[in-house]
Parts: structure tokens; sequence; C-alpha cells
């Protein structure tokens, strides 16, 4: 298999065709590690594999406030998830290990997705999937779960963010005592 494909164009996801012609490939040179393949099905584009879209290893730390507390910030494009998507979220994160409540939480835009408040944590290595259920602004998300995986008494999260445009993935940090600290270690998203 050649390493170069002259037939592959290369756009960024702003100025890809808008016409997606059915078998057509394209690299889109900004979404991805290293950019991403996108196949035309005759009417989108569609990613041809799992992109690795941002990935965050440097710790963002909280302390000193008792308020939420924007940590992170990650602009999601337009229309990049589809009507049936994911987002597959993984925050690493640590926080001082006494009884004092420490919350995490991961909003589309305002509308928290993902809460989970806990004491007595040291680290959570969580995963959290933020679902497209057949429209670009209507998402299931898990809810209250130290994993975000698995079976809980909880009913799932449901938000209408309108992901046809573009949005932020906002992530956000309490902490009960202001002399504690939380900090996030990595954070990955996903598309799928």
């Amino acid at each position: 298999m050649e390493l170069f494909n002259p037939e592959i164009s290369q756009y960024t996801w702003a100025n890809k065709p808008s016409v997606a012609p059915n078998g057509q490939i394209i690299c889109v040179t900004d979404v991805g590690e290293n950019g991403s393949l996108w196949r035309g099905n005759g009417t989108k584009w569609v990613k041809l594999h799992a992109v690795k879209y941002y990935n965050n290893t440097t710790p963002v730390s909280l302390t000193g406030t008792t308020s939420e507390t924007t940590m992170l910030t990650i602009p999601i494009k337009g229309g990049l998830i589809g009507a049936n998507g994911v987002l597959a979220i993984q925050p690493l994160w640590n926080a001082t290990n006494n009884a004092n409540a420490k919350t995490l939480r991961i909003k589309l835009g305002a509308t928290t997705c993902y809460s989970y408040g806990t004491a007595n944590l040291l680290h959570q290595d969580a995963y959290v999937n933020v679902r497209n259920i057949g429209s670009e602004s209507s998402q299931k998300t898990t809810s209250g779960m130290a994993g975000g995986t698995g079976g809980t008494v909880n009913n799932y999260n449901s938000t209408s963010t309108d992901t046809s445009v573009d949005f932020n993935i906002v992530v956000t940090g309490q902490l009960a005592n202001s002399a504690d600290t939380m900090a996030i270690q990595a954070f990955l998203i996903t598309v799928l």
C-alpha cells in the first residue's frame, strides 16, 4: 500500500466540499491528531475511523475557592459528531483525599451532561459517552457514575445541544473546602 495517495485531497473542516460524492475520500487536516479520513456517501462526509480529537496531558489544578470553576474549555467543530455519533470523553483526575466533597462536571456548552461528586477520592479515571440519538440536537449521557459506564439506579441525562454548529465542552471543578485541591491530570476526547 502506498503511503501517499495524490487522489486524496486535503481540506480543513471549514473548507471541505459541501458536496460529498459517493466513494470520494478526503483528508481533513484540522480534525484529529494527524488529520482524519472521510468518505462521501452521496449526501454527507462520514468518518472512516475513530478520531482522537483532543488529548491534554498537562495538569490543570483547582484550589483556593469553593465556587464552581472552569478548568478546561474545548471547542468542538459543528457537524463533527453526526446524528448518531458519539463523543467518548475520558478525564483522569485526582484530589485531596479527605472527607470534603469534590465535584467534576462536564458540560456541552452550558448544559451539564456528566457530574460526579465524591469525598475520600485519591483519583478517578472516568469514561463518559455523549451520544447523539438520531439528531444532532438530542443527546443522552450517563449520570452520576464514578466510571461513566455500567449500571446505576440514576436515569441517564438528556440534553439538547445543537452539535451541528460549533460548541464547547466545558469542564468545571468545585471544592467544598478551598484548602483542598483537585487536578485534571489528562483529558481525552475521541469521536466515534
